[in-house]
């Protein structure tokens, strides 16, 4: 039988569902694990934060206290030397000791050692973007997603999608909706660049003061740098599964009203702000059988 470890993504998902009240078996079901799996993992997290390393390391850092010296002792040749003379003690590799410098677990100091620690440049591409999203728990799964967004009692909670023009054009539209009151935006997008995408977004939802308390988006390549908006106005955003175009409803039910305006294929280049505003406040001011024939605006009046 193959095992696979747990991925930095996977214990992120589990961390959270757990939080959330969730039996281990329910947890393990939602994300298609096993649940002695996630039974290990909680027990190699307790295990790792009861370790304390002066009683198992106690003779080594002793040690490392009386014969370190920054000119003429490295760490490197402490541990080289305890291992030849204590032969059956606990020796940490010279990796472990500096995390522990680290994490200010001994009494070395990062200004105590025999060289000073090289600024590292920082890195801006995506993946180190991805990562701190993980890390931070801003973009998640919408599997995570909590239920009482499901329930659409509580404006706020957006669905983002794109509407493409003719083949191989630049130009598209970004549609946004309200879950809860069906109210529609509509930005032109000039480029599908992931960070000008994002750019234009974060900066209409704040001309417009629109309320978000979550963002849903599908997985085009053109919203993967939507983290950042999602980073700068506190929310989270939950990314739909592949081919799953179900999971955003609302935003094709609009997609396809905005059509009845501008027919699939048709060039986009040529179409003003100015002409989507007046677009999206037709569609908001139509009578909605969802709403007992009642518009947009009226209901909004309500949250």
């Amino acid at each position: 039988m193959n095992y696979n470890q747990l991925t930095l993504k996977k214990k992120v998902e589990i961390d959270i569902l757990l939080k959330q009240g969730l039996s281990m078996r329910k947890v393990a079901s939602i994300l298609g694990i096993h649940h002695s799996t996630i039974s290990r993992y909680k027990a190699n997290k307790y295990k790792k934060r009861k370790i304390d390393i002066n009683q198992k390391y106690e003779i080594f850092i002793k040690y490392l206290f009386d014969h370190y010296d920054r000119r003429t002792s490295s760490i490197e040749i402490c541990i080289y030397k305890f291992k030849k003379s204590y032969i059956n003690a606990k020796c940490p590799s010279v990796r472990q000791v500096y995390n522990w410098i680290n994490d200010g677990k001994i009494f070395l100091t990062r200004d105590k050692l025999c060289y000073k620690k090289r600024r590292q440049k920082r890195k801006t591409g995506m993946m180190e973007h991805f990562k701190w999203n993980l890390e931070n728990k801003t973009v998640l799964p919408i599997s995570l997603r909590p239920k009482y967004i499901e329930q659409r009692k509580e404006a706020g909670h957006l669905e983002i999608d794109s509407i493409i023009g003719k083949k191989n054009e630049y130009d598209s539209i970004i549609s946004i909706v309200d879950r809860c009151t069906r109210r529609l935006w509509l930005i032109k997008a000039k480029y599908k660049n992931e960070y000008y995408i994002d750019k234009i977004i974060y900066e209409y939802i704040n001309k417009n003061r629109i309320l978000v308390k979550s963002i849903t988006v599908d997985n085009g390549l053109e919203f993967n740098a939507l983290g950042l908006t999602a980073k700068k106005l506190g929310v989270k955003l939950y990314k739909c599964d592949p081919y799953c175009s179900f999971q955003r409803g609302t935003n094709e039910r609009m997609n396809g009203m905005v059509r009845r305006f501008i027919p699939k294929g048709r060039s986009l280049k040529m179409i003003p702000q100015i002409y989507l505003n007046d677009i999206a406040f037709e569609i908001n001011f139509m009578p909605k059988k969802i709403f007992d024939f009642k518009s947009t605006f009226e209901i909004e009046s309500n949250y």
